[in-house]
């Protein structure tokens, strides 16, 4: 990982603290905020996955998958976008189904890592972490302050780590 990355990364980290903190204390305010950055942030990652295929992957051996990505991943934006104004049980939902299926990723991340004999304890804890915090969303769905509450909490794990992420050192291999 380039210094530049490690720098983003840990941004990024301490971004998804102070909104998750924000969120633990005032989520009726910053849910919509919250909503907003986060469709134009998908939504900014689908173009640039779509501008990567369209100067190198269209290329590559299964570069139409990143073209595929990019755009679910720019409709998803759009999708999080239009949800701005809508009652906040629905977004909870929304970020409920999010974590679920994150969690599902880093689960199915952490087993092929572990097969790999590679990192794997970060992103398997990580995953159970967002899958309980999908069920713990959907129990307290009618009581949306405490979804959010438990939203803002793993937004906070989340950045915590990709801080310790951004700091770990990556395994370079040497072709003699």
């Amino acid at each position: 990982m380039t210094k530049t990355r490690r720098i983003t990364n840990v941004l990024i980290g301490i971004i998804m603290l102070l909104f998750g903190f924000s969120m633990a204390i005032e989520a009726e305010q910053v849910y919509k905020i919250l909503v907003v950055f986060l469709g134009v942030t998908l939504c900014i990652s689908g173009i640039r996955s779509m501008v990567y295929y369209i100067s190198m992957a269209r290329h590559m051996v299964g570069g139409i998958s990143i073209l595929y990505r990019s755009v679910i991943v720019f409709d998803i934006g759009l999708f999080t976008l239009s949800i701005a104004n809508i009652p906040l049980i629905f977004v909870v939902l929304y970020l409920a189904g999010i974590h679920g299926f994150s969690g599902f990723i880093d689960i199915m991340r952490a087993v092929e890592g572990k097969r790999m004999q590679a990192h794997w304890k970060l992103s398997l804890s990580q995953g159970i972490i967002n899958i309980v915090i999908a069920i713990l969303c959907l129990v307290f769905l009618k009581t949306t302050w405490v979804a959010m509450l438990f939203y803002g909490t793993g937004l906070m794990y989340s950045g915590v780590v990709r801080i310790i992420q951004a700091f770990r050192r990556t395994a370079v291999v040497y072709i003699q």
